[in-house]
C-alpha cells in the first residue's frame, strides 16, 4: 500500500511524457491535430486520477482494519481492576461489628510497575491511618514523596500490592466502581476546564440544579469573581480555562468537587495558586458547611493542613510522622523544619 501512490504517480507522468512525444511526432508529420492530442491527454489524466482514487480506498481500508483490531483488543480486554466478592468481609462484620472508621489505610504499600525488578523500591511503603466520618487529614511532604499516590489508591485508580484500604469498613476492592466514584469529590491542581459555560464546568455532566451549583461556588469563594463577569454563570470559558487566572481556575475546580456533596472530599494541591486569605476562608467554610464530609487535603503549605484533625508527613514514600499539628512540632523534625521555614517561626528551631 505504501508503494501504490508513488507507483501510480510515476506511471501517470511517464504516460503523459510518452503521449506528448508521440503526439509531437504525429503533429509534425501531419497525421493528427493538436486538439486531439490535448483531448487525449485530458482523458488519460482523468482515467489515471480515478485509478489513484481507487488505490486510496484500499489504503484507507487497510489502515482502518489495522486500527479497528487494536481498538477491539482494548474493548475486549479483561478489566484489570475487577470488583471482588465481599463474603469474607461480611463474615468478619458479623463477628466484630461495623467499624467506626470511615476511611482506613492498613499497612499499604504500592509500586506503579508490578512487573519491574523486585529490587525496585515501592512508591509508598507501610502507610497506615484511620479517619472517622467528618474528620480531616492533611498530607504533606516534598515532591515525589507519594502524596498523590495515596489519593490514586484511595480512589482505586490502582490496587495496592500490600495492605488493605477500607471505606465504611468495606475493602475498596469489593465496592462497585460506580458507587465508589460517587463517594468522592476531587479537585486536582491541574484538572481540566472545558470550553463551555462556567455553569456547565461546575455541573460536570451531573444532574445538579442551578441553586446547587451557585451554592457550591459560594462555598469555594468563586461566586465573587463569577458575578462580575458579563454573563455571570453563563459566561464562556476558553479551552483549559485560558481566560481565567490560576486562583480562579482552582476555585472553580473546588466548586465542582463540592457541588455533588461528596462523602469524601479530596483536595490535591488545589490551593497552591490561592492567596492565604482565600485559602483560609475556604477551609473555614468547609469546616462549617461540610462537617460530616471526610476531608483529605494534599498540600505543600503548612498553613493549609495545620488546622486539620490529623496530618500525615511523607518522605521518599515512607510515613515519617502522623498526628496533630502540635504533636508533629514536638515529635517530627521534618515537619518542624517545614513549619519553621514556611511560617518564619524560630521559636521551634532545634
Amino acid at each position: 500500500m505504501a508503494a501504490a501512490n508513488p507507483t501510480i504517480t510515476l506511471l501517470l507522468n511517464i504516460g503523459l511524457v510518452l503521449i506528448i512525444i508521440v503526439g509531437a511526432y504525429r503533429i509534425n508529420a501531419g497525421l493528427t491535430e493538436v486538439g486531439k492530442i490535448i483531448a487525449f491527454l485530458s482523458y488519460f489524466t482523468i482515467i489515471l486520477n480515478a485509478m489513484l482514487a481507487v488505490t486510496r480506498i484500499f489504503t484507507v481500508y487497510s489502515r482502518s482494519i489495522a486500527s479497528a483490531k487494536r481498538i477491539e483488543e482494548i474493548l475486549e480486554s479483561e478489566e484489570d481492576l475487577s470488583v471482588a466478592a465481599d463474603s469474607e468481609n461480611e463474615s468478619e462484620k458479623t463477628e466484630t461489628g461495623h467499624s467506626e472508621y470511615h476511611v482506613e489505610f492498613d499497612n499499604v504499600s504500592f509500586r506503579y510497575n508490578e512487573s519491574s525488578h523486585e529490587d525496585k523500591e515501592d512508591s509508598i511503603r507501610n502507610i497506615s491511618f484511620k479517619l472517622k466520618r467528618g474528620e480531616s487529614l492533611g498530607i504533606i511532604g516534598p515532591t515525589g514523596s507519594g502524596k498523590t499516590t495515596i489519593i490514586n489508591l484511595l480512589m482505586r485508580f490502582y490496587d495496592a500490592q500490600k495492605g488493605e484500604i477500607r471505606i465504611n469498613s468495606k475493602p475498596i476492592k469489593t465496592i462497585d466502581k460506580g458507587e465508589l466514584r460517587r463517594m468522592f469529590g476531587a479537585a486536582f491542581q491541574n484538572d481540566i476546564l472545558f470550553e463551555d459555560t462556567i455553569m456547565e464546568n461546575i455541573r460536570f455532566g451531573r444532574e445538579l440544579s442551578e441553586e446547587e451549583v451557585i451554592e457550591a461556588s459560594e462555598y469555594a469563594m468563586a461566586k465573587e469573581f463569577i458575578m462580575v463577569r458579563p454573563d455571570s454563570y453563563n459566561s464562556d470559558l476558553s479551552i483549559k480555562g485560558a481566560n481565567l487566572s490560576g486562583g480562579q481556575k482552582q476555585r472553580l475546580l473546588i466548586s465542582r468537587a463540592l457541588a455533588g456533596k461528596p462523602e469524601i472530599l479530596i483536595l490535591d494541591d488545589s490551593s497552591s495558586a490561592l492567596d492565604y486569605k482565600t485559602d483560609a476562608m475556604i477551609r473555614k467554610m468547609l469546616h462549617e458547611k461540610f462537617h460530616m464530609t471526610t476531608k483529605i487535603v494534599v498540600a505543600q503549605r503548612v498553613s493549609s493542613v495545620m488546622s486539620l484533625d490529623h496530618i500525615l508527613v511523607l518522605e521518599d514514600g515512607e510515613q515519617i510522622g502522623y498526628g496533630t499539628h502540635e504533636e508533629l512540632l514536638k515529635n517530627c523534625e521534618v515537619y518542624e523544619e517545614i513549619y519553621r521555614i514556611q511560617m518564619g517561626d524560630k521559636s521551634y528551631a532545634g
